[in-house]
């Protein structure tokens, strides 16, 4: 698309008339018949004249009189004429020049919406295709054509990610180029379009060199904003002196915005797969849980057998004691991961903040690098609170792992608790907009390299994130503050770059108690002689199980798998008066199963294990008409509590 500058004519700018061969035949016809009038004019004056002196004529006008008067209409003849040819000339031209702008505008506006769906479709930040580029050149009739993203962490510093146009000098030379120019010195303003030309003084270093390299005259540069943050910046320059009009310069900014729109695209694109990948790994992180509670959950049941047979006397017992409960604690970590993983509804219960802080540092300490210590400061005192006990782990979770990052050469992360009051008479801290009332607030510090002012502003933002690529999803603080928000509390930051990060998450208090929790000592069962079938894919849960119930006098009959199971109560279920059934087995589950034993048996009793949360599965099940739900990993006490419980509820 050649260069074009069209501009309408104007009253002020007519082209000059121009005689053609018509136009003087015009004339000398018009004067011709002018003398032919005048002639006319003196023959009439002769033969209405007595006068016998043919000279002596009397006349109102003169002969020469009359002349001039015919010419004078003959010339205003020819000037209106004239007038109104070039009017319709001038008429033509406007409309040949209007459709030639409609025209050009039709192939810049065609050129744009091919840059957009190519920008749209195929741009990746580490490269720009050439015919992007290319698109971009013809679309502004430039000679160069270069566009840079900004650095992680920098963003006065740009990478370059394509270039069109170049004479001199290869693109590695523009890789990295500090462009030290003051509308994109400062960070926290938004920078604006830059346009100079050679002729102007106090240009940047590399800039200047870049444009006598490459003979430039005039370049813009014009900013990539992208949530109000610079992203990049395109170069559009021109080797011949040109000036550069408002709309093409507002055409240029349309085209920043486009690729803003595309970096934002890519960039939600990529936030969402990592997103997915999250879930995949809550996913998985739930299903390792489970095959770990079925380890732990063989582990107990050894354990728990050789110990219920084994003298409290003999050298061996301490062990069989320390076995179960590092048991135990491998079922709490999993419970804690399960927590973690689980993907519900908001659970409220109240809780005490300290004890779940503990709980959760505890399990934190074990994979933090030992470079990162762990400081408590909790006040003994402190207020009860109302929420989902995952929620608040989250919180915790979210605050320790951004600490973690801050502080990659090993720091101090200290997390305190302490209550507080807030008055009509007592002033809120800076940031807190909270009614007047009690509230618990949880403390999280760190010594780390801190958060400028801008940062702060938007690290609540969701998708938000000053680290690198894959090592963030920007998503951990946004959903500590719509926790935070849902719990009807708030959250205030103060940090310094240098000087680390204070982060206040204010909580209200309820006035409702504790749960009780239930008794743990053991009572003497009562033995008995029921049939129970017991469906469990693991080899020696199903044999400690059968053995541990054996010995307290009941019948057993054991299937290793839904199918088998199925199988012998379609056969015996007259006599079977309970069965365990395991959630995740071969062949057939146990949702399966329960659905086939109750078109068998319309009341049937049946108690499910499962490693998974009982949150997730135990509920279902209950719902669809289990008497009971057992946890792995289990010892054999719980075991054979259970099954009696449910075989004397009288369902």
């Amino acid at each position: 698309m050649p260069r074009t500058d069209i501009q309408l004519l104007g009253d002020n700018a007519l082209p000059k008339p121009r005689w053609t061969i018509q136009q003087w035949f015009l004339r000398t016809k018009l004067y011709l018949i002018a003398l032919v009038v005048t002639i006319a004019y003196l023959f009439v004056g002769r033969l209405n004249s007595r006068d016998r002196v043919w000279a002596q004529i009397n006349l109102p006008l003169s002969a020469a009189s009359v002349l001039v008067l015919c010419l004078s209409a003959a010339e205003s003849y020819i000037f209106v004429r004239r007038i109104r040819q070039h009017n319709q000339e001038m008429a033509a031209a406007r409309a040949r020049e209007i459709k030639l702008q409609q025209h050009l505008a039709y192939q810049r506006q065609t050129i744009l919406s091919q840059l957009t769906s190519s920008l749209i479709d195929r741009l990746d930040t580490s490269h720009v295709p050439q015919e992007v580029l290319e698109k971009i050149r013809q679309l502004f009739e430039a000679d160069l054509v270069a566009m840079w993203i900004t650095q992680p962490g920098d963003p006065r510093r740009f990478l370059l990610r394509g270039v069109l146009g170049l004479n001199a000098h290869s693109a590695d030379q523009l890789q990295a180029a500090p462009w030290s120019l003051p509308e994109f010195e400062d960070p926290q303003e938004e920078p604006q379009q830059y346009i100079t030309s050679r002729a102007q003084e106090q240009l940047s270093p590399a800039l200047t060199t870049f444009a006598e390299r490459e003979r430039i005259s005039v370049s813009v540069l014009t900013p990539i904003i992208r949530r109000h943050e610079q992203a990049g910046l395109i170069g559009v320059f021109y080797r011949e002196p040109i000036t550069v009009s408002p709309p093409l310069a507002a055409e240029m900014k349309v085209l920043a915005n486009v690729i803003a729109s595309a970096l934002q695209a890519e960039e939600l694109y990529r936030d969402l797969v990592q997103a997915q990948k999250s879930e995949s790994i809550g996913s998985l992180t739930s299903g390792i849980a489970h095959d770990f509670n079925n380890v732990l959950a063989a582990i107990l049941a050894c354990a728990s057998y050789v110990k219920q047979h084994t003298p409290p006397s003999d050298p061996n017992y301490r062990y069989l004691e320390a076995t179960e409960s590092s048991a135990h604690r491998g079922a709490a970590l999993t419970k804690q991961l399960l927590a973690f993983a689980r993907r519900e509804g908001p659970r409220q219960s109240v809780l005490n903040p300290n004890d779940t802080i503990e709980l959760t540092l505890q399990l934190l300490e074990r994979s933090f690098d030992k470079s990162i210590l762990f400081q408590r400061r909790l006040d003994p005192d402190i207020r009860l609170i109302e929420m989902d006990p995952s929620q608040f782990e989250q919180i915790i979770l979210n605050m320790a792992v951004n600490a973690r990052d801050a502080m990659p050469d090993g720091g101090i992360f200290t997390v305190s608790t302490y209550n507080t009051r807030f008055t009509p008479k007592t002033a809120s801290p800076p940031g807190v907009t909270l009614p007047d009332g009690d509230y618990v607030v949880l403390g999280f510090s760190d010594t780390g390299h801190g958060i400028d002012e801008a940062t702060q502003r938007r690290i609540f933002e969701p998708f938000f994130t000053t680290k690198r690529p894959g090592k963030g999803t920007g998503l951990g603080l946004s959903l500590v503050m719509s926790i935070v928000k849902a719990a009807n509390g708030a959250i205030r930051v103060e940090s310094a770059p240098g000087k680390g990060t204070l982060f206040e998450v204010y909580l209200p208090i309820t006035i409702k108690p504790l749960p009780a929790v239930q008794a743990t000592a053991e009572t003497k069962l009562h033995r008995g002689t029921e049939c129970i079938l017991i469906a469990e894919d693991e080899d020696i849960i199903r044999e400690m199980a059968q053995m541990a119930l054996e010995g307290e006098g009941y019948k057993v009959i054991a299937a290793p798998d839904g199918a088998a199971a199925l199988a012998r109560y379609r056969r015996d279920w007259p006599t079977i008066a309970l069965v365990i059934a395991d959630m995740v087995m071969p062949h057939m589950s146990g949702p399966e199963l329960l659905s086939k034993i109750k078109e068998i048996n319309p009341n049937p009793r049946v108690i499910v294990s499962s490693g998974h949360s009982h949150e997730l599965e135990g509920q279902r099940m209950l719902q669809h008409g289990c008497l009971a739900y057992l946890q792995k990993p289990y010892s054999t006490n719980a075991l054979i509590s259970l099954v009696r419980r449910v075989l004397d509820s009288g369902l």
